[in-house]
């Protein structure tokens, strides 16, 4: 069913965030084994991301962004599908890149909203993986791909992604649960993997940060850098 597919995917997700030891004596006086070894070092690694995580949260507030479009093939997934994913929602999963399992959250907690701004047209399995991985704030997340659902009917720039961005603005706008009322150029930031798009949203006078598909976790440091 469904809710077990989301709990199995919670699971898998928990095994990627830190872990809670035993403070037991025996426990401490014990070797750490090759296994163990490989699980402090992973409960490292995730707490050092979310704590780059929220450092780059607070440095977004800082700099009025509320508002993160951010593409799905090759920025939030680490694979690009196209738009001809074949597999199940369920197996893209696990394709999320842990950056983004610690960045939405955070974000989302600050009130910065989140649109998945992507060229594919299978909106339905994006939107049913955000529902295994954020559960309790995917429908908060606006999602807009070449589906044929939507249409921009606006003045503003139409190249690149910005048509995308500019009517995941206008859902946001629209809908008061969604919790912000002044998303604006000024207030929105493009996640991108492809230059081209990064450039048209620079033309258009949007911030954007190019996404390194090598360097995932590059982003974060990237995001300490805006003004």
């Amino acid at each position: 069913s469904f809710a077990a597919a989301v709990l199995l995917v919670q699971i898998s997700i928990i095994n990627r965030l830190p872990r809670e030891h035993s403070d037991s004596s025996e426990t401490y006086n014990m070797p750490l084994t090759g296994t163990d070894q490989n699980g402090w070092a992973e409960e490292q690694r995730s707490k050092t991301m979310e704590k780059k995580c929220s450092a780059a949260v607070d440095k977004l507030v800082d700099c009025g962004i509320n508002f993160l479009a951010i593409d799905f093939d090759q920025t939030m997934i680490d694979v690009h599908t196209g738009g001809r994913w074949k597999g199940t929602a369920l197996e893209l999963t696990e394709h999320m890149r842990p950056v983004f399992l610690h960045l939405v959250p955070a974000a989302t907690n600050r009130n910065i909203r989140i649109a998945i701004c992507t060229f594919s047209g299978q909106t339905k399995h994006i939107r049913d993986v955000t529902e295994y991985v954020f559960p309790n704030i995917a429908d908060l997340i606006v999602i807009r791909g070449n589906d044929k659902t939507w249409e921009y009917h606006g003045n503003g720039f139409k190249r690149g992604k910005q048509e995308h961005i500019a009517s995941a603005a206008e859902e946001l706008l629209a809908e008061q649960a969604l919790g912000v009322t002044d998303v604006t150029k000024a207030t929105t930031l493009l996640i991108d993997d492809d230059p081209k798009n990064i450039r048209m949203s620079l033309k258009d006078r949007t911030r954007a940060i190019w996404f390194n598909p090598k360097e995932p976790n590059e982003l974060l440091n990237n995001i300490l850098l805006l003004k």
